[in-house]
Formats: C-alpha cells, sequence, structure tokens
C-alpha cells in the first residue's frame, strides 16, 4: 500500500473547475471628493430613512412658523399708518373753552398747572399727512384734524357750513372769565377778610394764575388802606410770563399774605390800569371807603379801556358799587356766596 505524502499548498492560487483564480484579497478604496460626495450622500439616506417620522414634524413645525411670520408680517404693514406717524390725531379743537373755563367744566381759569416747560415738538414730518387727511374729511363733510372748528349739517336734505373760531386765550376768577394774554388781579386784603374767607380767596387766586398759558401774563395786588404789589416788599416791577418759575414764586407770596386794616383799592386800581393789561379782576368783600371817588378815579385813568371784571366776595354790601364800575369798564359783575 503506497505511502501518502503531504505536500504543501501552492499559495495565491486556487483550482476550480478547470480554471484557477487568484486568491481573495481586499479591494482597494477609492479616494478623491467624489468618492467623499458619494459616502456623504449615503450617510444622509441613511440617516433620513431611519428619522423619517422626525423629519415629517420638522418640516410641518417649520411651515407652521413661517405662516405666522407672514401673517403678523401682514398685519403690521397693515397698521403701520395708524399713530403718530399716519397723522391721526384726536383734537376737539376746544382749547380755547379749556383755557377760559377749566380743565374741569368748573369757572375758573384755564391751561394745565405749572405748564411753562414743555420743549417744543416737531410736527414738520407729519404735516404733508395732516393736509392730506384734512382734505379727505373736507370732502366728506366732517371737520378737519386740528380741530379748527369744523362743519355743520343740516337736516331734511339741506346743509349748512362754518368754521368755529373757538374762544381762545383767557382766564377765569371766581367764574367771572375774560379773554386775553395780560391780567391783572386786583383783591382785598382787609381785616373783614380774615380766616376761611381769606384762605378761600387766595386758593382761587393761586388756582386761576397756575392755569395760565406760558404766553399769557400776570400780576397780584393786594389792598387794604395800603397796596402790596407783587413780591412786596420787593416788588416785580411788570407784568409777569406765566412761565412755571413765576407762578411757583407768586403762588408761595400769595400764601404768605395776611389780612389787615380798611378797604381802599384806589392806589392798587390806579397801578394796575398803568400796566395796561386786557383784563383787571377786582374782588372785595365789602363797600369801598369812598366808593364815589374809586369811581372817578377809574373813568379819569383808564385811558387804554381795560375791561374790569368786578366780584363781590360773600358780602353783598358793595354789589352796586361793583356792578357800576364793570359796567363802566365793559366787564362783568359777579356775586360769589
Amino acid at each position: 500500500m503506497p505511502r501518502a505524502t503531504a505536500e504543501p499548498p501552492v499559495l495565491g492560487t486556487r483550482e476550480g473547475r478547470g480554471r484557477i483564480e487568484p486568491a481573495w484579497q481586499p479591494r482597494p478604496r477609492r479616494g478623491g471628493p467624489r468618492a467623499q460626495l458619494a459616502w456623504l450622500l449615503l450617510m444622509v439616506k441613511l440617516f433620513c430613512l431611519q428619522n423619517v417620522n422626525w423629519l415629517l414634524s420638522a418640516g410641518f413645525h417649520a411651515a407652521l412658523t413661517l405662516c405666522i411670520a407672514g401673517v403678523a408680517l401682514q398685519h403690521h404693514r397693515n397698521s403701520a399708518g395708524v399713530g403718530l406717524e399716519g397723522g391721526l390725531f384726536e383734537g376737539t379743537g376746544e382749547e380755547g373753552f379749556e383755557n377760559v373755563l377749566g380743565a374741569d367744566g368748573q369757572a375758573g381759569g384755564g391751561g394745565t398747572p405749572f405748564e411753562s416747560t414743555l420743549e417744543p415738538i416737531d410736527t414738520a414730518p407729519q404735516s404733508s399727512g395732516l393736509n392730506s387727511l384734512n382734505e379727505l374729511i373736507k370732502m366728506s363733510g366732517g371737520g378737519t384734524v386740528g380741530g379748527d372748528g369744523g362743519e355743520g349739517g343740516g337736516s331734511g336734505g339741506g346743509s349748512g357750513g362754518g368754521h368755529g373760531s373757538g374762544i381762545g386765550l383767557g382766564a377765569g376768577f371766581f367764574g367771572s372769565k375774560g379773554a386775553g394774554k395780560s391780567f391783572v388781579y386786583v383783591v382785598d386784603c382787609s381785616g373783614s377778610m380774615y380766616g376761611h374767607r381769606f384762605d378761600r380767596a387766595k386758593t382761587e387766586l393761586v388756582r386761576s394764575i397756575n392755569k395760565l398759558k406760558p404766553e399769557q401774563k400776570f400780576y397780584v395786588y393786594f389792598f387794604n388802606d395800603r397796596t402790596f404789589p407783587l413780591f412786596d416788599p420787593k416788588p416785580a416791577p411788570g407784568m409777569l410770563p406765566a412761565i412755571r418759575g413765576n407762578v411757583e414764586r407768586a403762588s408761595r407770596w400769595i400764601r404768605s399774605r395776611q389780612p389787615e386794616s380798611t378797604t381802599n383799592p384806589n392806589l392798587a386800581l390806579k397801578q394796575a390800569m398803568e400796566m395796561k393789561p386786557e383784563v383787571i379782576f377786582l374782588l372785595t368783600d365789602g363797600e369801598l371807603d369812598d366808593a364815589a371817588e374809586v369811581r372817578q378815579m377809574i373813568l379819569r385813568n383808564n385811558k387804554s379801556n381795560v375791561v374790569i371784571h368786578t366780584i363781590a366776595f360773600e358780602n353783598e354790601e358793595a354789589s352796586a358799587t361793583l356792578e357800576a364800575i364793570a359796567k363802566e369798564n365793559n366787564g362783568t359783575f359777579r356775586f360769589v356766596k
């Protein structure tokens, strides 16, 4: 029996069905950008296949966010013309009435207390828009944005028109109202005014000057048997603009005054008329010491036709004299209880 012998295998070749094939060897990897791009696309594809639900949810939320942003942007564009830039204001055209009657609708001065240091507002950018809006409103039969009084309308097919001029600048004192830009208050501080009566008069006086506009001017005289001009014993030389500093200082001085002695307004009225204001307010709670002389003095010295409004304060004793003074000087008489 022949002995089998082992032969070493032949490396690198193998036999199979009549042909010889080389042994398996690892295929070398391709390099370069194209191979890297192909590998990246493969990874993306695998990621998408494994995360389909997550990708659908992210896409839905992104689309919803874009829709909301578009709606908000459209709403902002539609509302961009409203407000200051659009030139829409709620003017009533009744500022003159407020200045005379007061913001609360009661008798007294007008305006806003201590309204004097407001910085000017540049309205030039809105002027063209306001003009255009005014024209559109006029064409539709309405008033203008600036509150110029508006246009009236008739009934039954007829129509009316016109612009209201308003009262303009003015001042009020215990219900007496005067139009103008310059005012002098002549107020009784005799002994009969002592106590609550004088406190009430001072409070209304402070209220009246605090409601004046900065472009208006004022002055104050207290009188008994003597005359006490504004800021006595160092009187102001003339009427003062109603700016904040002047009004505050005048208010402190008014509150510091005390009543005494008798009732003689002659010198105070004479000096007040020499200032040539547009309006004088005269207040007293009793008959004047020499009523006839006071009336004659006013007739001699009122060369500027100053309007004099008179107030009988909590006492009707001087009503006849005060009513005559008001009538002779184009003013009004008022009794305050």
